[in-house]
């Protein structure tokens, strides 16, 4: 009896242990035909979508002549020999397409499902000749001197030249910035700028003790050589070295005589300007609020408004200079500015910016390093004010419609926070570049070209 039951016990084993390996082997099965079928329908998606772009672009709303186009992609594209069945539709100036394709099972055919159907849907607006104006806001500071200034030119001129190849209307305008943006001289007398102080004097009294000179100053070396490392806009910039020098002060005594004399402070503007009070340095129009002019101070290359005068654009951006510390909200305000259709520039009429494509290119090496002070002027140093200041106008600008691309170039370590900041900035995560070297800035200013073309998958 024993043995009986025992051999009909190994019996029951050996029946659970063949259905058992029976079910993990179409579960195996299972997970691999779920995941063939899921790369094959983003397979066939992607198909769908380069096809649907390349029929777009062509400007055909002849179905049969968008139908080659669509077939001929996805031959191009269809590396797994797929069966792939397209059908084209043009609908309002929108091309549909559809792919459908079955995808052979491994195990799923045991439970009769031999073949899954996979299907794939685009659409995308036919090309047409829309607009696109561009604000190139760069950072022209001291700490961009030397390679940086002209691994900049060159990446900016490739830009350029990806332009000069859309079939749309391109207008570009520059905004070289550092601690002001410098407007141009010629602008000196337009309604939203304040430089009535050009060409004035303050007068005052200059009063002093008259004293006369007993002994002369003396110095002498001592031998000893000492160094300093040198520091323009957060950027190192080279060591100064120097030799120690005893000396010993010179005599003077009062003469007795009290001299006054007049003196005065002429004031002249080199085309700098500044920011306005608290709420309108956060506002981009006009709006009868003049733009205070920065007397006594120069500022680097003049900006460009939009123009279609793409060859003017790169006379402007070869002729770039550099100067000064980091304010980026000058950058982007004036960039802003580019693109409104209101004072103090309006090539930018109310209908192209309506049916316009509107972007800003922003690109630094760095973090602000001042902020806005008194009477307009970007000398104080809080950071953080910057910061706000600079977010606040990027979320302004981009609630305007206008796209916004950020280029950190350089940025080295410590940077963080800008670099946060111009994530931040950009309109999505993918419109933030980080580039490390000429190449890297190259290519970022290529792809920001690509991605502005005007057509757009719509599904």
């Amino acid at each position: 009896m024993f043995k009986k039951l025992l051999k009909s016990e190994s019996g029951n084993m050996g029946i659970m242990m063949s259905v058992s390996a029976a079910v993990l082997v179409m579960g195996i099965g299972a997970a691999i035909d779920i995941t063939g079928t899921s790369s094959s329908r983003q397979s066939l998606q992607d198909m769908v979508d380069n096809a649907t772009l390349a029929a777009a672009k062509s400007k055909s709303k002849k179905r049969k002549e968008l139908k080659v186009i669509v077939d001929k992609v996805i031959a191009q594209h269809n590396t797994e020999n797929l069966p792939i069945k397209a059908k084209v539709k043009v609908k309002d100036g929108v091309v549909y397409v559809t792919a459908t394709t079955k995808y052979d099972t491994m195990l799923m055919g045991i439970f009769g499902r031999d073949k899954v159907e996979l299907q794939a849907d685009a659409a995308s607006p036919v090309a047409q000749e829309t607009p696109v104006n561009i604000a190139l806001v760069l950072d022209t500071t001291d700490s961009m001197t030397g390679t940086n200034i002209e691994d900049l030119k060159d990446a900016a001129e490739d830009m350029i030249d990806e332009f000069e190849d859309f079939d749309s209307k391109v207008r570009m305008a520059v905004v070289p910035f550092g601690q002001y943006v410098n407007v141009g001289t010629k602008r000196k007398n337009a309604t939203w700028i304040d430089t009535s102080k050009h060409g004035t004097y303050d007068e005052y009294e200059h009063c002093y003790d008259e004293q006369r000179t007993i002994k002369e100053p003396v110095c002498t070396g001592t031998g000893e050589m000492r160094s300093r490392d040198n520091y323009s806009d957060g950027r190192y910039t080279g060591t100064s070295t120097w030799e120690v020098k005893d000396c010993e002060p010179g005599i003077y005594e009062p003469t007795g005589n009290r001299i006054c004399e007049m003196r005065r402070y002429d004031y002249t503007w080199y085309g700098c300007v500044g920011s306005r009070e608290n709420p309108y340095n956060e506002q981009a129009p006009y709006a009868s609020r003049r733009i205070p002019g920065i007397m006594n101070v120069t500022c680097g290359s003049v900006m460009e408004p939009l123009t279609s005068n793409l060859s003017k654009i790169e006379n402007v951006i070869d002729g770039l200079t550099t100067s000064g510390e980091t304010y980026l909200p000058s950058g982007v305000m004036w960039g802003w500015r580019t693109l409104q259709k209101d004072v103090p520039f309006t090539q930018a009429s109310n209908a192209e910016k309506r049916n316009a494509t509107n972007a800003m290119v922003i690109m630094t090496d760095g973090e602000n390093t001042l902020s806005q002070g008194s009477d307009g002027r970007h000398d104080a140093r809080d950071t953080d004010e910057a910061n706000k200041r600079t977010a606040a106008l990027c979320e302004k600008a981009k609630a305007d419609d206008i796209q916004i691309f950020t280029v950190g170039y350089r940025m080295g370590s410590g940077r963080e926070d800008m670099e946060n900041l111009l994530k931040a900035c950009a309109t999505t995560p993918g419109q933030y570049f980080d580039a490390g070297n000429a190449a890297e800035l190259k290519k970022a200013f290529k792809d920001i070209a690509n991605s502005l073309d005007y057509t757009r998958l719509s599904m």
